[in-house]
């Protein structure tokens, strides 16, 4: 039932299953843009897919210069370097190939470009942004971040590491370009991660205070075909219709998240990622269990059968059943669900910091500050916060 008003609008063209070189050609065709910053990763630059790219819009008659300086967790330092170049070669657009890192620093490189001044302006400045975005194609490499169709973007600013966002409807992607194929070579452990970030995506949208029936379908759906295909596509990356059927999945749950927003789980997520370095998806699959023990007593009846339902269960299950089901999925994929559990592999900045001790006082109450918490569907403290880190080591 439609209990308060609400607004959607995503101005973003999303164009899914066309080869992503040949997408891109048309999309600059359209925006009349000759030259083109794109913007990549170093892990994908390595395995050579920028260039590969940039050589098959130069055939087309692009100009493309390539910026590959982006981080996992993205920085200012980054965003700065970038929009460097796209100044001095006044570029028109700019195309992201990557996951939500390299889509963020595109966006906010674009977003600079028509705005003016520097990201901190923005972030803690309060500065407005008043223009529409330079024009940004998303190209994303994984199915999970939802980046390319939302209106926001997190850069870290390593003078001041708490996780900040800063957005804007004027912020939203020209086109998100969803090729499948380019998820085809992802590791099955970032398959994994990027693919419960999408699903944490939809639940916290489907859960959370300002959802509506708008939203949730898109949440529904992206929940019911990720607990169906993630486990598959992280067992055989070669599995290409897992990969369409996540692909797919994974912009619902983004437009789901953008549109009705985010609750706990990013919140802690937040915190937890810039003190110990690890992986955002891969947080937020260690987090889930233990925020969804603390949610679901405040989560409506209905909303809880619903759920259930989706993750296999009888609808009138009980809490410690939905629970329990979060946390098999979450092992099932190869993920920890406890901090003890990460190897050197996956975090080793992260194992070294938990030996030392984290503050983890200090994770807590930035928790609280962090703006998604207020969509939450229970209150949190900074000592439930405390309480649930305490579990989940």
């Amino acid at each position: 039932m439609l209990t308060t008003p609400f607004t959607f609008s995503l101005p973003t063209r999303v164009i899914f299953g066309q080869p992503a070189a040949e997408a891109l050609v048309s999309q600059l065709k359209a925006l009349a843009a000759e030259h083109v910053l794109l913007v990549s990763d170093r892990g994908l630059a390595q395995a050579g897919l920028p260039e590969r790219l940039r050589a098959q819009l130069a055939q087309a008659g692009y100009a493309v210069t390539v910026f590959t300086g982006v981080s996992s967790n993205p920085t200012t330092a980054e965003v700065a370097s970038g929009l460097a170049i796209a100044e001095e070669l006044g570029v028109q657009a700019i195309a992201a190939l990557g996951g939500g890192s390299a889509i963020d620093v595109a966006k906010a490189i674009a977003m600079l470009l028509a705005n003016g001044g520097n990201y901190a302006d923005y972030q803690w400045g309060n500065k407005a942004i008043t223009r529409p975005s330079r024009p940004v194609i998303a190209i994303p490499t994984t199915a999970g971040t939802g980046s390319e169709v939302s209106k926001v973007m997190v850069i870290v600013d390593p003078e001041n590491p708490f996780k900040k966002g800063v957005l804007s409807p004027l912020m939203f992607a020209h086109a998100a370009i969803i090729d499948p194929e380019l998820t085809r070579s992802l590791p099955p452990q970032m398959t994994a991660a990027t693919g419960m970030d999408a699903f944490i995506h939809a639940l916290e949208a489907y859960i959370g205070k300002r959802t509506n029936p708008f939203t949730d379908q898109f949440a529904l759906a992206a929940m019911e075909i990720i607990w169906q295909a993630l486990p598959a596509a992280v067992a055989d990356g070669d599995d290409m219709p897992a990969r369409r059927q996540m692909s797919l999945a994974a912009v619902w749950g983004g437009i789901a998240m953008d549109q009705a927003g985010l609750g706990l789980v990013h919140s802690l997520s937040g915190p937890l990622t810039a003190h110990l370095h690890l992986h955002h998806g891969l947080a937020n699959a260690l987090i889930l269990p233990y925020v969804m023990q603390f949610n679901l007593p405040a989560v409506a009846p209905d909303r809880r059968s619903r759920l259930a339902g989706l993750l296999g269960l009888e609808a009138g299950a009980g809490d410690e059943l939905i629970v329990s089901a979060l946390r098999r999925f979450v092992q099932g994929l190869g993920l920890p669900t406890r901090l003890c559990e990460l190897d050197a592999s996956a975090a080793d900045f992260a194992v070294t910091a938990l030996r030392s001790g984290p503050d983890w006082a200090t994770i807590a109450e930035e928790t609280t500050r962090m703006v998604l918490i207020g969509n939450n569907p229970r209150a949190a403290s900074a000592g439930d916060c405390e309480k649930i880190l305490a579990q989940m080591q």
